[in-house]
């Protein structure tokens, strides 16, 4: 079975260019193409062009301004394989990482493959909690570097894969969440998916990477403040579009304690996107 691997960077040509090397070697015995949507300054573009690898199922595409969910769903859109595989420029991939993604499919019952990562520093422990959304949104447990195999109600972005057909489906990735990382957007179409289809996105621990998150490049370029902000309203933006009313409050009593104690200041962010999302009355699928 072909993936298409769809690369996001911003940036940092020498970083992307590091993971590109690694899939090169591993060409020679898996079967995939790679797209590279590279968001940087015309510079920066210029540099990754320049040594940009000459080989026919390697393709750099260059968009003019930064948009994750965008580049997600050019990915698929425009990707000629029924499996579509989004990494990070900054991870470093494993032998295994590609083929352990891929295998999972030959299951029909599979839609989404959630890779193990391992973020530099981080203890590795093993967590049944693992890609969890509890108490309708209440609590969103990650824990992806867990050495347990299982489903999950959404993948690490980092590292993972779906079907092209279910992506289509549902239309890909929300490109509404607010920049400027657009957080929130494996969360929300996990989500979305699991949903309707329980128990058909699998964390497979042996699709491993291990994320760098490196300290320059990327979208440091903003403030702190701005993707703090971002997370919240993209937060409550899945709140309000995923779940009923009553959801919500069930979700808010559960929440509430937290908030006031931990995040008092996000509680307007949280608010401004739920009260987004309920604008315009979202109706996903059937729910």
């Amino acid at each position: 079975m072909r993936a298409s691997i769809v690369i996001g960077t911003l940036n940092r040509p020498q970083v992307v260019l590091k993971l590109l090397l690694q899939l090169i070697n591993q060409s020679k015995s898996v079967d995939f193409e790679v797209l590279v949507y590279d968001q940087s300054t015309a510079e920066n573009y210029k540099k990754l062009q320049n040594q940009f690898p000459k080989q026919e199922n390697f393709k750099l595409i260059h968009l003019d301004k930064p948009n994750t969910c965008r580049y997600l769903n050019l990915g698929w859109k425009n990707g000629s394989s029924e499996i579509v595989l989004y990494l990070d420029d900054d991870v470093t991939i494993t032998e295994k990482t590609i083929t352990e993604h891929i295998k999972k499919y030959d299951d029909k019952s599979i839609l989404g493959v959630a890779g193990r990562v391992i973020n530099d520093k981080e203890k590795t422990l093993r967590s049944t909690q693992v890609g969890k959304i509890i108490s309708f949104g209440a609590i969103i447990k990650k824990n992806f570097f867990s050495k347990y195999s299982g489903f999950v109600d959404f993948p690490y972005g980092c590292n993972m894969s779906f079907r092209k057909s279910i992506l289509k489906e549902f239309n890909g990735f929300d490109e509404r969440l607010q920049p400027p990382i657009h957080s929130f957007n494996e969360v929300d179409l996990g989500c979305r998916i699991t949903k309707r289809f329980p128990k058909s996105i699998f964390f497979n621990k042996e699709a491993l990477v291990y994320h760098h998150r490196y300290k320059f490049g990327g979208t440091r370029s903003y403030s702190e403040k701005e993707v703090n902000d971002s997370n919240q309203f993209n937060y409550g933006y899945s709140l309000g579009k995923n779940f009923t009313l009553l959801e919500n409050i069930l979700c808010f009593i559960r929440r509430l304690p937290y908030q006031l104690i931990k995040e008092p200041g996000a509680i307007t962010q949280i608010f401004k996107g739920y009260f987004y999302a309920k604008k315009f009355k979202f109706k996903i699928l059937n729910f």
